[in-house]
């Protein structure tokens, strides 16, 4: 595995150059904060009328439209959401790029599973923080740095890695290191570690969990702290120091009891269940469905959205919610 470090960004490439960022959401809040705030001349690319304009022009940012601040850029960070990139990205940002303007994204969706075309002429960058962009901004102010995935799709000045260097230097993932990548492996293994795990695979066993205890005649309350709240101890053990030190520092009961039940969950069907779901990752299957239930109005979304609040997790959270926010009330009075 290859880290790039400072010391591997012989050159700033954005000294003199104006970045737009296009898009003021989850990750283009991050970027473009962390941009200024190390000197880089910084617009952004927000439709007038929609919700990312006004938080920008409060945050003191000039706001133009997508097609407008492209033209402005010497580097284009698409940061708009996976599902409405390459819409966007045909009708406004490639026919208003400058001459030699660099691309940014930081997810390799679109570009991996060819949902866009890439132009000829232009260096196409990759840096992908690994965390939300509140904890971008929040690390890059505290005097650290999140980590990022970084690689080069095009490289038509012939100094495209130096440019995603200076990028990501620039909105402080330097200071953690940068892993170098590629989009497809950067796109393939971020939308496996969701589904499989983090977005798809916890939330599931987490419900399984709560339905097996109510079921059992266990109150709904004490089932959401045992199999949900208490996950958060877990996630922090295991983000700290690994799986090992997790194990390490929880009870011996809890240590053994994990060896014992782990393996009876995640059996030779599981792993074949896993490697489906990597199977429709890799051959684009999952790209193609998401774009088609996004350009049907994500109604299917919606759909398993409602359905999912009206559980009865949701409101056994509720109860035991509050009963912690009280107690911390009474623990600050």
């Amino acid at each position: 595995m290859k880290v790039f470090t400072a010391a591997d960004l012989a050159e700033d490439h954005l000294e003199d150059a104006t970045v737009a960022v296009l898009g003021y959401g989850n990750q283009g809040h991050a970027h473009a904060q962390n941009l200024r705030d190390s000197g880089t001349r910084v617009v952004v690319g927000a439709r007038s009328s929609g919700a990312a304009a006004d938080p920008a022009r409060r945050a003191g940012f000039q706001v133009m439209e997508l097609s407008a601040a492209t033209a402005a850029a010497d580097v284009v960070a698409v940061l708009l959401p996976d599902e409405i990139q390459a819409d966007i990205f045909a009708r406004e940002i490639a026919p208003s790029l400058r001459a030699g303007a660099a691309l940014v994204f930081a997810h390799g969706f679109t570009v991996a599973f060819n949902a866009i075309r890439l132009p000829e002429g232009h260096d196409v960058l990759l840096v992908a923080p690994k965390a939300q962009g509140h904890f971008v901004r929040s690390e890059f102010v505290d005097g650290r740095g999140v980590p990022c995935m970084l690689g080069v799709a095009l490289d038509a000045s012939g100094h495209a890695q130096q440019k995603a260097l200076s990028y990501a230097s620039r909105i402080g993932s330097l200071r953690a290191g940068a892993i170098a990548t590629s989009f497809r492996e950067e796109a393939v293994t971020d939308l496996f570690g969701e589904q499989a795990v983090l977005c798809g695979g916890v939330p599931e066993l987490v419900k399984a969990a709560f339905e097996t205890l109510v079921a059992r005649g266990y109150a709904p309350e004490v089932a959401y702290i045992e199999c949900l709240q208490e996950l958060k101890i877990i996630a922090d053990l295991m983000y700290e120091g690994g799986l090992h030190y997790m194990r390490t520092h929880i009870s011996g009961t809890a240590a053994w009891g994990s060896f014992a039940s782990g393996s009876r969950l995640v059996t030779d069907e599981t792993r074949r269940a896993l490697a489906s779901i990597l199977d429709d990752i890799e051959t684009g299957k999952f790209a193609r469905e998401w774009l088609s239930e996004t350009r049907a109005g994500q109604k299917n979304l919606a759909a398993r959205l409602r359905e999912e609040s009206t559980h009865q997790i949701e409101s056994a959270g509720r109860e035991a919610r509050a009963l912690m926010q009280s107690q911390t009330e009474r623990k600050k009075a």
